[in-house]
């Protein structure tokens, strides 16, 4: 998928859902330079799953939020995605490396996408690699939290992972 696909799936996932912007946030006093440097969320994100820390990476997101995995069930809902991630953990001791390659940033707001490589860490294998897309909103208590969590693995094409 292209740049633009992959925005345009996020951005619709975004209107099709109950959005967690519908809330009263009060943004009095943010300034659009507040945006958040958005490798640095991802940073927060790679870490929280790098180190096997289910309760801190449950609390990036947002009570409502949903994660998509390519060719899974869908999930909704903050416990059942720390569910989901705790037993993700659990299994071959993996580490994962995010890169933003496109971000846009709104007000309350910021697309993250890229892509990752996940790896098994005592030995190096590769255990998966594609495309990601985090929409992170900026919550009512002025935090910065994950709502939506795109996860896709695509098929290799040729000798390039990354191409669709």
């Amino acid at each position: 998928m292209t740049k633009t696909t992959w925005t345009a799936i996020a951005l619709a996932v975004t209107l099709l859902s109950p959005p967690a912007l519908a809330q009263d946030i009060d943004l009095e006093g943010v300034a659009m330079g507040d945006a958040p440097d958005v490798q640095q969320l991802a940073g927060e994100w790679m870490q929280a799953y790098n180190q096997a820390d289910a309760e801190t990476l449950g609390a990036l997101y947002t009570e409502d939020a949903r994660l998509y995995i390519h060719g899974q069930p869908s999930l909704r809902g903050r416990d059942a995605i720390v569910d989901y991630w705790a037993a993700d953990m659990s299994e071959a001791n993996p580490l994962t490396v995010m890169t933003v390659t496109d971000p846009v940033q709104g007000y309350d707001m910021v697309l993250v996408h890229g892509n990752y490589s996940v790896i098994e860490r005592d030995t190096g294998l590769p255990l998966g690699q594609g495309r990601f897309a985090h929409i992170w909103v900026l919550d009512t208590d002025g935090e910065w939290r994950l709502d939506r969590d795109l996860w896709n693995q695509p098929s290799t094409v040729g000798d390039n992972p990354y191409r669709f």
